[in-house]
């Protein structure tokens, strides 16, 4: 662990070192660990910034579990020696950017594997380079693990969507982005919420929007996920109604252009209107049907998955108006394009929904 590693996973949480030691201090005391006085502690890691110094054992493997490193990130790196002109990054961020598009149009199953094998070159690419180098690889492995992430929640693997999740999460902290750790642990946070973390993902989204320097399209993104996760929480409406406020509010703001330098979010005016309606479903709020049918008009036609999931969101939403038959009709319709995609949690969601239209149908006979 070199004091770069350190110094980038502080920064990126925006803490002072301060903060870090206190962190660092609070778990030491969960784990029965005896620390040096803060003023020896505070000149530790002063050095083991400028690389006077390495960590010794105790603390090293603190600050890997409170800066979100790994314990292989103190190991010695064999050196890869490459020249530092920014090609490297944009080669790699291309690939994962395909990867992507695959994912949206054609769905995970059909790319997972190769976004894992991805994920895993970058690794070892990481363990090889130097310098800027090395912080390039780790941007493009921030990305290219959380979509792996996602892919694997798409098609039920929750276990290895935590593991890349995780790792995301890491190679953020390992280049100081506090934009690709704040992304991760958002999209992480939705995921908690779906498979009954709800309390969990609201703490972890917030703590996301703490974290400093972030631009204005992920602060919508951000919020419009606190939206999502509130939707989980007993009595969430309020809170779910304020935070899409607060994200359109934010997305007012972005500028054209700006999703260029955020390639893993897809956040427009129609997103946004898109993602507003499933909320809406999730609250049973009457606008519901009307703001997804609109946004259906206009979203692109290789967001196949998203397309889907609107769909269930309309049948989701006429089940709750108790019109059974508009409720099926949709539900027949979704069946048929995730078939195409092969979305194992739109197809779990789509699953309960029928069995639920199903016994409402089952009472009025």
């Amino acid at each position: 662990m070199d004091g770069d590693q350190i110094r980038s996973a502080r920064k990126a949480r925006g803490w002072s070192q301060t903060a870090l030691m206190g962190a660092m201090r609070t778990l030491a005391v969960r784990k029965h660990i005896t620390l040096m006085g803060p003023d020896s502690l505070r000149v530790a890691l002063s050095r083991w910034e400028n690389n006077h110094t390495t960590p010794d054992t105790p603390y090293r493997e603190l600050l890997c579990e409170v800066l979100e490193l790994t314990t292989e990130d103190s190991q010695p790196v064999a050196e890869f020696d490459q020249p530092a002109d920014g090609s490297l990054f944009a080669l790699l961020a291309h690939h994962t950017d395909s990867l992507r598009l695959l994912d949206r149009k054609l769905g995970a199953p059909a790319v997972r594997a190769q976004t894992s094998s991805h994920v895993a070159a970058l690794e070892d690419l990481w363990r090889r380079s130097v310098g800027a180098d090395r912080a390039d690889v780790a941007r493009a492995q921030a990305d290219t693990a959380a979509l792996a992430g996602w892919q694997d929640f798409d098609c039920g693997d929750t276990h290895n969507a935590a593991k890349h999740y995780a790792l995301a999460r890491t190679s953020a902290s390992r280049c100081g982005d506090s934009t690709l750790l704040a992304h991760a642990m958002g999209e992480q946070a939705a995921i908690l919420a779906e498979i009954g973390r709800a309390d969990t993902a609201f703490t972890e989204v917030i703590r996301a929007e703490k974290l400093p320097a972030l631009p204005p399209l992920l602060r919508s993104w951000l919020a419009a996920t606190r939206a999502q996760v509130a939707t989980y929480l007993p009595d969430g409406a309020a809170i779910a109604h304020s935070a899409l406020h607060a994200a359109e509010t934010a997305l007012a703001h972005v500028q054209c252009g700006d999703d260029a330098s955020l390639p893993y979010l897809a956040l427009d005016q129609v997103h946004f209107e898109r993602w507003k309606g499933h909320i809406l479903v999730r609250l049973e709020d009457p606008a519901a049907a009307r703001i997804t049918e609109q946004a259906m008009q206009a979203l692109p036609g290789d967001f196949v998955r998203a397309g889907s999931a609107q769909l269930l969101d309309l049948a989701e939403a006429a089940a709750t108006r108790r019109e059974l038959d508009e409720a099926t009709a949709l539900l027949e319709q979704a069946d048929a394009r995730i078939s195409v995609v092969k979305s194992a949690r739109l197809k779990r969601r789509h699953t309960l929904l029928s069995r639920r239209v199903e016994l409402a149908t089952a009472r009025q006979l």
